[in-house]
């Protein structure tokens, strides 16, 4: 039955595309993966066919974006400029430190739209108004009014996790369905994603082909989902950077389990967010892996890395982004500070919807996070204290 629902979906990318090369087979573990998944039954039939058309999508892409290298071999020398690269636990404030970051003079983030639709390469003198902006925001916009828009909305034309750009089955809702695909959870957990990484190295050559960043400029990309391996990417990346947002690891298990639950249920039968049984485990194994990884990097090469705590980025995010910027040696923008103003303005004032008011903490309290070594090992070499109250700050931060 697997082989037969793989068949399928390459079957449903080729007819969609018209194209059939679909390059090395690596990205058929992590499909295997999910096909597996596909057939629990766990899964609401709604959630099948969705998460079956997630990974016919992420193929299609894969399709074309192998095509247009092969048609266009001169991408695979297009420079790639120094990366500022923005990463740590889910609800971290990520999301905020890479909109503030990316308002630099000089800075430019990878959007939504490019990133989910690559092809053909962004074009600088069409970049604002590509009719694929209009195309993506109209499926963003069915999931208006969810607890999603409150907690982690991205508009078509916004900053975006590359991990909506990867092309080889790894990126499926941004990752955000591997709390109902165990399977395929366990394949990006255990195995070591160098080909998804250099494949998104060719992505990132691509939208910068016909679209590079302005002289002595630089990317600013953000990914939590790869503080897992970031010793990884960093090898991939050489030209990377890398800035790690600390928050109270208790308030980040809280949101994840708060806002995973919201995405998946419609997917699931039983919610292993909503079970006691379950959720723990599932948000511990999450978490614990990426906080192990990201100390050992931090350790391991110091000098790629600049920590930023959450309070301080939510407390004063006019003062922190440009402090970061200047730790990581880049050039002062004099008008990074009246951007950013205007940035918080309109956040606080409709651009995006307000946070919930409170969020329940789903079972789970300090000290039991604390309780893990890990956790509490992180915190104390990172000097993570408690967040007793719930910080939320600006819109994109929660």
């Amino acid at each position: 039955m697997e082989g037969v629902a793989i068949g399928a979906m390459r079957d449903a990318a080729v007819a969609a595309t018209h194209l059939d090369d679909f390059g090395d087979e690596w990205f058929m573990g992590p499909l295997a993966a999910w096909a597996a998944d596909l057939e629990q039954p766990n899964l609401t039939e709604f959630g099948r066919k969705f998460l079956r058309s997630l990974a016919v999508r992420d193929l299609a892409r894969r399709l074309r974006v192998l095509e247009t290298f092969r048609e266009h071999p001169e991408i695979a020398s297009v420079p790639i400029p120094r990366i500022v690269y923005i990463t740590g636990l889910e609800r971290s404030g990520t999301t905020l430190l890479h909109n503030l970051l990316a308002l630099h003079r000089r800075g430019r983030a990878f959007l939504r739209w490019e990133l989910m639709e690559p092809v053909p390469a962004p074009v600088a003198q069409t970049y604002a108004t590509d009719p694929r902006i209009d195309t993506v925001q109209a499926s963003v916009d069915k999931l208006r009014g969810s607890t999603l828009e409150h907690m982690h909305w991205v508009n078509a034309d916004e900053p975006e996790e590359c991990v909506w750009g990867f092309i080889d089955a790894a990126s499926m809702l941004g990752q955000a369905a591997t709390m109902c695909m165990p399977q395929w959870r366990r394949f990006l957990a255990e195995e070591d994603l160098t080909p998804a990484y250099e494949n998104y190295r060719r992505v990132v050559q691509l939208l910068l082909w016909k679209h590079p960043v302005d002289p002595d400029g630089f990317l600013v990309l953000k990914a939590p989902q790869i503080g897992g391996q970031i010793a990884t990417f960093a090898d991939v990346f050489p030209e990377a950077d890398f800035v790690i947002t600390d928050r109270d690891p208790f308030r980040c298990m809280v949101s994840i389990a708060v806002m995973g639950e919201s995405i998946i249920e419609p997917f699931c039968i039983d919610n292993p967010l909503t079970n006691d049984g379950t959720r723990d485990r599932l948000v511990l194994s999450w978490i614990r892996p990426k906080l192990a990884a990201l100390s050992a990097f931090s350790a391991a090469a110091p000098e790629r890395v600049t920590h930023v705590a959450y309070p301080a980025l939510v407390g004063d995010p006019r003062g922190t982004a440009p402090h970061t910027l200047s730790a990581l040696g880049l050039p002062v923008d004099q008008n990074l500070a009246v951007r950013i103003d205007t940035f918080l303005h309109a956040q606080r004032n409709g651009a995006r919807v307000a946070p919930p008011p409170e969020l329940a903490t789903m079972g789970y309290t300090h000290d039991d996070a604390l309780s893990d070594p890990v956790i509490s090992d992180y915190c104390r070499t990172f000097g993570i204290a408690p967040e007793r109250s719930r910080l939320t700050g600006t819109h994109p931060s929660v």
